[in-house]
């Protein structure tokens, strides 16, 4: 009995979790109250900062990536700064008018980073983040504090960015009172992937409300590394689901808080709608025309908690559900239940023109797995088995985003910022094999940023967005033949 004693705390903790990790901190606090004008959602921030630019809606999306992801996306929000737009009898940068971003793993660090300190802090962001040695350092402060190793590594990512990056800021912090020349648009939706149904996970208060959890507490890094937790390399971060709660109940029974009450309890009116089902000869039958409707509203009830089975929530990096971020966007073009919906704006000409920036940094690395006769080895069978399927469902997400955009934008732009579109195949090459890491030679990183500016200001259909909403697009301060010229001399 004294020597099982003397195994309590830290080495206990080491000897049963070697392959798993000590409890996490708890990071969520009650909600009090469900208040569809209140917390971190597209309308508050619309209240504050309400959009000037002229029927037009702008979605922009991040990959994952590491910090080539990371500096890719800077680039194209550059690109955005770059080009004026009319909007509040002026003239504006377009930045400053974008809707939605939506983000995972390495694009999440800097669509967190822009949500928090907008287009005028990317020079920081790019001094403090993009050009440092993250990984030493994370490296670092693991061997500084070896037990590190038997607890949650994510809170190592957490608590670099936490202190590095974001300045402890939290949710509540992005819809404070204004700062001097800084309004709060755009809507940044920071993604994970939910480790027990396979879904993602969307850091915004309407998701935060199915658990009854208040998202204006939670700090930015927390939700970045949740983001950016690859799997194996991070462990889950862990949220506590507050469900079923007071908050809940009243909302179901209270007018105009987008819930209602059913039979098995309150729900939010969305998740009815998604799970509508028509009772024929007393079966009840989902809407088979909207299979995937259907299943984001059933995925959606299991937070509510009610069979007690789903207590804490497993996030790990949005990529191993949606690597382009592209998930919530579909839902809001074709979703009249959700907020905003880009749908219901096309049909009620709140909206006639629309810009979507696609941002794709997947890599695609030189291998020699067709020129063996052995099978791979083991990391090589792991990261293979994790990113295929990843890229599969890039590839058919991006691959419907014409069909599901309505038809009533005129223009209906889609850049999409890839390498895969650069002409030059050696270019192209360099850029696919930039290694998936938190440093990335200064070279490199540099290049990245020009590129994402590149693509998105030579792209035609950027300008043909740019001309109907009164606009102009710069010269880029390098074209990607430029660019592609120099990597080929050094």
């Amino acid at each position: 009995m004294a020597m099982g004693a003397r195994l309590r705390g830290p080495c206990a903790c080491a000897a049963a979790l070697l392959l798993a990790a000590c409890a996490s901190p708890v990071r969520t606090t009650e909600l009090a109250a469900i208040d569809q004008g209140s917390g971190y959602r597209y309308a508050t921030l619309e209240a504050k900062a309400p959009k000037t630019i002229d029927k037009a809606a702008v979605i922009v999306t991040f990959s994952g990536g590491g910090t080539r992801a990371a500096a890719l996306a800077d680039g194209v929000l550059r690109a955005l700064a770059a080009t004026p737009v009319r909007g509040g009898g002026g003239v504006l940068p377009l930045a400053s008018q974008i809707d939605l971003i939506s983000s995972v793993s390495g694009g999440s660090v800097t669509a967190g980073y822009f949500a928090m300190a907008g287009a005028d802090g990317l020079g920081r962001f790019e001094q403090e983040f993009l050009y440092s040695d993250i990984m030493d350092t994370l490296i670092g402060r693991t061997l500084a504090h070896p037990l590190q190793l038997f607890y949650p590594r994510v809170d190592i990512l957490e608590q670099y960015l936490d202190d590095n990056v974001f300045d402890h800021k939290t949710y509540g912090d992005l819809i404070a009172a204004d700062e001097p020349g800084r309004g709060r648009r755009p809507y940044v939706v920071l993604n994970a992937g939910d480790m027990a149904s396979g879904s993602v996970f969307s850091f915004t208060q309407d998701q935060f409300d199915l658990i009854c959890a208040d998202l204006l507490g939670l700090k930015l890094a927390d939700a970045v590394s949740a983001s950016a937790a690859f799997p194996v390399g991070l462990s889950a971060l862990t949220i506590k689901n507050r469900a079923p709660c007071p908050a809940q109940q009243h909302a179901g029974t209270t007018p105009r808080t987008g819930w209602r009450m059913t039979p098995d309890g309150p729900e939010p009116v969305r998740i009815i709608n998604d799970r509508n089902a028509e009772d024929q000869a007393g079966v009840n039958y989902p809407a088979a025309d909207n299979l995937a409707r259907f299943r984001r509203g059933t995925v959606a009830l299991t937070y509510l908690n009610r069979d007690g089975r789903k207590e804490y929530l497993q996030l790990l990096d949005g990529g191993i559900a949606d690597n382009l971020g592209l998930s919530l966007p579909i839902t809001l073009l074709t979703s009249p239940s959700e907020a905003p919906s880009f749908r219901d704006w096309a049909n009620t000409g709140k909206a006639n023109k629309l810009l979507f920036i696609v941002v794709n940094a997947r890599s695609e690395a030189d291998n020699d797995f067709g020129s063996r006769p052995r099978p791979p080895g083991l990391a090589d069978t792991l990261l293979t088995t994790i990113g295929t399927p990843i890229d599969a469902t890039s590839f058919q997400l991006l691959g419907r985003l014409d069909e599901v955009a309505p038809d009533r934008f005129k223009p209906k732009s889609l850049v999409v910022v890839d390498f895969d579109f650069i002409a030059d195949p050696r270019c192209r090459a360099r850029f696919h094999n930039i290694k998936t890491s938190w440093t990335l030679a200064q070279q490199d990183v540099a290049d990245l940023i020009a590129l994402g500016q590149a693509m998105v200001l030579q792209s035609p259909h950027y300008r043909e967005f740019v001309a109907a909403a009164g606009g102009s697009v710069p010269a880029p301060p390098r074209s990607v033949e430029q660019i592609c010229a120099a990597a080929a001399r050094s």
